[in-house]
């Protein structure tokens, strides 16, 4: 029998940096990344970006965002509503090694949080600011480094062979994951498309400290897995890779169970 076409299986996107993704049917598609994904980032009093990395808890937190900001919900259940700033208020903020403007949330609202987390810290939200990425000149969120992250369950299983306690796909942050039947097929691929939308494929995502927390608890391997094994069973010139970092090429839509077509 012929070798049934490989779907889309799952479709996230985090409205805050490091906070909680949340899991739909069907995304709108632009070359900034799904809609609300990432729009929102935590960080110093000075503009320096908070991550997991340094603030594991974070990965409890979930953020809904609606038509006039965000409710976020802290690691202890308690809530807050915080409005979309002033767009003619603006800071400057660092990600990585971009430095770009960005919206910071009212003073009430950092109040909280850098109570909440235990450091002086602010919310900000992009807006209509610009921050480009250098591989296409295309506008990029507070992601990492890409607008698009894919991975695929066949990896996920690879790995997972490897480890005495299988991890979710869920430490991985991908915004788009597939049921592909090859492991690490992926980092092969230059072009594909899901749904109506063409993407490009450019560089393999390299994996950090972040993978070792556990989304559930918050609460760090000590034995730095699942990133030591992947550093031994899936190391490439970029370091131990999961996934590939993706632009896509034109705007649309995809929707869980659409069929992935490999253009090259």
């Amino acid at each position: 029998p012929a070798a049934t076409a490989m779907q889309l299986h799952n479709i996230a996107y985090y409205p805050v940096k490091s906070m909680r993704g949340i899991h739909t049917d069907a995304a709108a598609i632009t070359p900034q990344g799904i809609t609300h994904d990432r729009e929102w980032l935590l960080s110093t009093p000075d503009g320096v970006f908070i991550t997991a990395r340094s603030e594991p808890e974070l990965l409890l937190w979930q953020a809904i965002p609606d038509a006039h900001g965000l409710t976020l919900t802290a690691s202890d259940g308690e809530r807050r509503h915080i409005p979309h700033p002033d767009s003619r208020s603006s800071t400057t903020v660092k990600v990585w090694n971009d430095v770009f403007c960005a919206h910071p949330c009212d003073e009430d609202s950092a109040a909280w949080l850098s109570q909440k987390i235990g450091q002086p810290c602010r919310l900000h939200y992009l807006g209509n600011s610009s921050r480009i990425l250098s591989h296409s000149q295309q506008p990029l969120s507070f992601a990492d480094g890409a607008p698009y992250l894919l991975t695929n369950m066949a990896s996920l299983a690879e790995l997972n062979r490897h480890l005495a306690a299988p991890v979710g796909m869920d430490r991985f942050r991908a915004n788009l994951v597939i049921d592909g039947d090859t492991p690490y097929a992926e980092d092969g691929w230059r072009h594909i498309r899901i749904g109506t939308v063409t993407f490009e494929l450019f560089k393999p995502c390299s994996r950090c400290v972040m993978i070792t927390i556990d989304p559930l608890t918050g609460a760090k391997s000590p034995l730095a897995e699942p990133l030591r094994t992947l550093a031994k069973t899936h190391r490439l010139p970029e370091g131990a890779c999961f996934g590939v970092n993706m632009v896509a090429l034109n705007s649309g839509s995809v929707t869980v169970s659409d069929t992935i077509t490999i253009l090259d």
